[in-house]
């Protein structure tokens, strides 16, 4: 029987091609698991040219070991492809010093209590007009639980200074003081902007707390940081790659970017530090939709200036269209400029609620709201959206769309059906961020228009975020909150991305709580105990199909990576434990010893140094 399976497994794993004189790297006595079609299990892989020439037993591999091969023995551990981060925003490091609460549970006076010792840090400012900026606030997770944040919490310190305080987790929303709504004009009277919030409190008064593009009112006004040298740029990228290498991470995609960042990377590419494959969105606004020319002339620039057709793999290019020339395989990674990030609507949780919902949020009495914002806000409609999400993809350019409530995903939906309908012949790959209030009747939608639903789902357990932000003022809409399963049984894809960092940058607890749907907060929260809801996670294959060949297929790029397939690029990781078998809740405790991409170690932990 041993002897059968032997010579059945390089066939199950996809064996072809020939036997070279010696393979550059061989890895042999593991656990490879190939997430190809049937997801199967090999002992041996075989890399040349940054290329995957074999994928079979360790008897079968022995024909690619050469005197020059370097010959790694797994031990038993287990090899997967490499995770192909769906949606992510902090891709380079950043030292300047900064108020950062850190998401930390806090009660009022605590809070007052960081910012008054950040407004005495002389390298935080000092002057009466210096703005002092602070970071991640967790404002769903303010003690006692139902805090809402509110001006007041800042206009009690002893200062004249400007105060901006931008939200943990949900991002979406920002705190600011009356002195910093009295520089920017904002009254009672100010509208609301395109594609934003100013909110108010029961006289009508603005609270402070600003959604979205209203924030722009307020940060328009602060100066930018001392520019720095583009070698430090550089640097900085080439720190957080190697935070990402030691993640595992070997593709990522960056939403909502611009074309200095992108610059950036290619100067990283240049310098030897790129160690993964870069995929970017530019950001664009509702002004540019409006007048979308603008628009596909700043994407044109960008791409003319900053792709290089030899650096991307051909697959990645050859939806677009006209004649798309170059390599099929390119080992070391390179930079993509792969569409733009539409943002449709904003956030589920309470007090923001700005997600476009179908029907009303709830109050807190279980009641449906009323008023203008009842449902949320939809910041872009079909009949602006439409046209430019199907002009784009004629252009040859992906739409990311942000869209949280069941509206907005309905709505992008219905832009991507019309831009199927417009162009019959195009395959692009078009994506829905977060997806994470979506109407049963919308679920087989994914799976027939082609559309991958990039999301978070290290969000889909019990938290402030949801246990108290979102579950009072959804009701039974709840129990479908964060429907990867659903979308996946309709025959949908759903990817995996972590929105670092507005929670800590961790692939595996996401991974796990993908599975799981729910975290250990330990016995001080036990409020926050058990699933997220009644829907179920997805399997353990599903999962890993999702940070690899569904990440992969995002960005058009499955054809060369997400599997470990004779014939594609050899980017893959080495755990520490098999997550196939090990106890779900050590998922999250996952280290990767060996990233490979391209066939080259850009990370080796002590084993494989």
């Amino acid at each position: 029987m041993r002897r059968i399976l032997a010579a059945l497994l390089p066939l199950i794993a996809g064996v072809a091609v020939p036997a070279q004189a010696g393979a550059d790297t061989v890895l042999r006595n593991g656990f490879v698991y190939t997430v190809d079609a049937r997801n199967s299990v090999a002992e041996a892989i075989a890399i040349d040219n940054g290329k995957i020439v074999y994928v079979g037993d360790d008897a079968g591999v022995r024909r690619h070991i050469g005197g020059m091969t370097k010959v790694i023995d797994l031990k038993g551990r287990m090899v997967m492809p490499g995770l192909h981060e769906g949606h992510i925003h902090d891709i380079t490091r950043d030292d300047r010093k900064t108020c950062d609460l850190k998401a930390d549970p806090l009660t009022v006076k605590q809070f007052q209590s960081r910012v008054r010792a950040c407004l005495a840090d002389p390298e935080l400012g000092g002057e009466p007009d210096d703005f002092l900026q602070v970071t991640n606030l967790y404002m769903q997770f303010l003690r006692p639980a139902g805090t809402a944040p509110h001006k007041r919490m800042l206009d009690a310190l002893a200062t004249k200074r400007p105060i901006t305080v931008s939200a943990a987790v949900t991002a979406h929303t920002m705190l600011v003081n009356q002195r910093a709504l009295d520089l920017a004009g904002i009254t009672k009277n100010t509208p609301d902007p395109a594609g934003g919030r100013i909110n108010h409190d029961k006289n009508g008064e603005p609270n402070g707390l600003l959604e979205d593009a209203a924030a722009r009112l307020v940060t328009k006004l602060i100066p930018p940081p001392p520019p720095i040298s583009a070698e430090r740029a550089v640097e900085l990228a080439g720190l957080r790659m190697r935070d990402f290498s030691k993640e595992g991470i070997t593709s990522f995609f960056v939403p909502g970017s611009d074309a200095g960042t992108v610059r950036t990377f290619q100067r990283l590419r240049t310098a030897g530090g790129l160690t993964a494959r870069a995929h970017f969105a530019i950001s664009t606004g509702i002004g540019e939709l409006r007048k979308p020319r603008t628009l596909y002339e700043r994407l044109a620039g960008i791409r003319r200036e900053l792709e290089r057709a030899g650096q991307i793999p051909l697959p990645v290019r050859s939806w677009r269209p006209g004649r798309q020339e170059g390599p099929r395989l390119v080992a070391e990674p390179g930079v993509s400029v792969d569409g733009v990030k539409i943002l449709l609507d904003g956030i589920v949780q309470y007090p923001a609620q700005t997600a476009a919902m179908l029907k009303p949020y709830l109050d807190s009495k279980g009641k449906p709201r009323t008023g203008k914002s009842a449902r949320g806000e939809l910041y872009v409609d079909g009949k602006l959206l439409n046209p430019v999400v199907a002009e784009l993809e004629r252009l040859g350019y992906q739409a990311h769309i942000h869209a949280i409530g069941d509206r907005a995903v309905r709505t992008a939906l219905d832009a991507f059906a019309a831009a199927r309908k417009a162009n019959p012949g195009i395959r692009a790959h078009q994506t829905i961020a977060h997806a994470e209030v979506v109407d049963p009747a919308d679920y087989r939608r994914f799976a027939t228009l082609d559309v991958t639903a990039s999301m978070g789902l290290q969000w889909a357990k019990p938290a402030p975020d949801s246990t108290e932000a979102v579950k009072p003022y959804l009701g039974a809409r709840f129990d479908l909150y964060e429907p990867a399963e659903p979308i996946t049984r309709a025959g949908g894809r759903v990817s995996l991305g972590s929105d670092c960092c507005l929670d800590p940058f961790d692939e595996w607890f996401g991974l796990e709580a993908s599975i799981l749907r729910e975290a250990d907060w330990g016995k001080a929260y036990p409020e926050y105990a058990g699933k997220l809801n009644a829907l179920p996670g997805l399997s353990r294959a599903e999962a890993i199909r999702a940070v690899t060949i569904n990440g992969a297929y995002q960005v058009h790029q499955e054809k060369v990576t997400g599997s470990l397939e004779a014939g594609k690029l050899a980017d893959l990781i080495v755990l520490d434990q098999n997550i196939t078998t090990v106890p779900l809740d050590d998922i999250s405790r996952t280290d990767v010893l060996l990233t490979m991409v391209g066939g080259k170690e850009v990370w080796a932990a002590k084993p494989f140094t």
